[in-house]
């Protein structure tokens, strides 16, 4: 199990992964570019020190994770399709969002870029300008198909944003924090601020595109966690968010807004229209998004007729073989056919005008 043969093992699966029938031309060509770097390397094993091809080794096995559940059939594609929306209003360039299917209640965005590590470290390489953006991001396989239970992701990828543009960085200087406690190193306490901020940030994000469903889902996932080195505690969070949306003064809304500002982006706002679901779903009809605003909005909207129907069990959900199960799943099927009609006739609709 030498890296060598290690390397021909991942070429031959990411050769099976870009034949899949199930990939976009985007992660094919993905797929099929990492091949040939794998090869480059296989066939540069001399010139390269062993350190960089165990690192060159590590990404490619940890890529391959979000590229496998990249394919239509094991992606959340509805989801995914709704992310990339967001993410073009604050990234111009085309990005890949890949997704990696966990067996574990866990959302997760992985940072690795592995073009990134090509481009700085295999001098030898020419990959005539492939340097894709990707995002990586881990969601449960079971949530594939319910995309109200794939709020989190919007917080996920908020981070990405962050990441990118280095928003919460930037608001320590503008809002720097106070002096650690007694016994504790200003670095330690430097680092346990920055990864708060990044935490506000994403919930902030997040709620921007799905209002208080992303606080809703924090209570769902993590209802009392408390202040850690990596997370401020869920109530401190949530506080955060509901003043954002009422638009009550909050010191941390305010220092990333004003970092936001400092980077030329756009502030944080509510993007979304909460439509009514009732007419349609009542009558177990999909909803017909109208636009945007409403694509996003149907995540929040989905989340409170989900769970109001668990609750209190109207029609038509009042059968006493209708059971929880059969109510969110077919909701969650009725939000996620809503939003794959709207992406087929957008999709109709950017073809039309070239069919003449």
């Amino acid at each position: 199990m030498t890296p060598a043969v290690n390397l021909h093992i991942l070429a031959k699966r990411f050769t099976q992964l870009s034949r899949s029938a199930y990939f976009d031309s985007a992660f094919k060509e993905f797929s099929q570019s990492t091949v040939g770097a794998i090869n480059h390397v296989i066939a540069n094993l001399a010139h390269y020190p062993e350190d960089v091809v165990r690192q060159f080794e590590a990404h490619v096995w940890r890529v391959m994770q979000f590229v496998r559940g990249s394919r239509s059939s094991d992606a959340p594609h509805e989801t995914q399709f709704v992310l990339r929306k967001a993410l073009s209003e604050w990234i111009p360039i085309s990005a890949l969002i890949s997704s990696a299917a966990l067996e574990e209640l866990n959302f997760f965005l992985n940072t690795a870029d592995l073009w990134d590590f090509v481009d700085r470290t295999l001098n030898l390489y020419d990959a005539k300008g492939y340097k894709p953006l990707v995002v990586r991001i881990g969601a449960p396989e079971a949530f594939k198909h319910r995309p109200v239970f794939c709020v989190p992701l919007f917080h996920e990828l908020g981070h990405f944003v962050d990441y990118h543009h280095k928003v919460s960085e930037l608001s320590m200087l503008i809002a720097p924090i106070t002096p650690p406690p007694q016994g504790m190193h200003l670095q330690t306490w430097q680092a346990i601020n920055l990864s708060h901020r990044m935490e506000f940030f994403a919930d902030l994000f997040a709620s921007c595109y799905c209002g208080d469903a992303s606080n809703k889902s924090l209570l769902a996932i993590a209802p009392g966690n408390p202040d850690s080195p990596s997370h401020p505690s869920t109530a401190r969070r949530v506080a955060t968010v509901a003043d954002f949306l009422v638009g009550r003064p909050n010191p941390m809304v305010t220092a990333l807004q004003n970092a936001l500002t400092a980077r030329g982006l756009q502030n944080f706002s509510t993007w979304f229209l909460r439509p009514d679901l009732g007419p349609a779903f009542n009558d177990v009809l999909t909803y017909r998004i109208a636009d945007k605003s409403e694509l996003y909005g149907i995540f929040p909207a989905g989340w409170d007729y989900l769970h109001d129907q668990l609750a209190t069990r109207a029609a038509p959900w009042i059968y006493a073989d209708v059971d929880d199960y059969a109510i969110e799943t077919t909701i969650n099927d009725l939000v996620e056919k809503s939003i794959r009609n709207f992406e087929i006739r957008e999709r109709w609709a950017n073809v039309a005008p070239n069919a003449n």
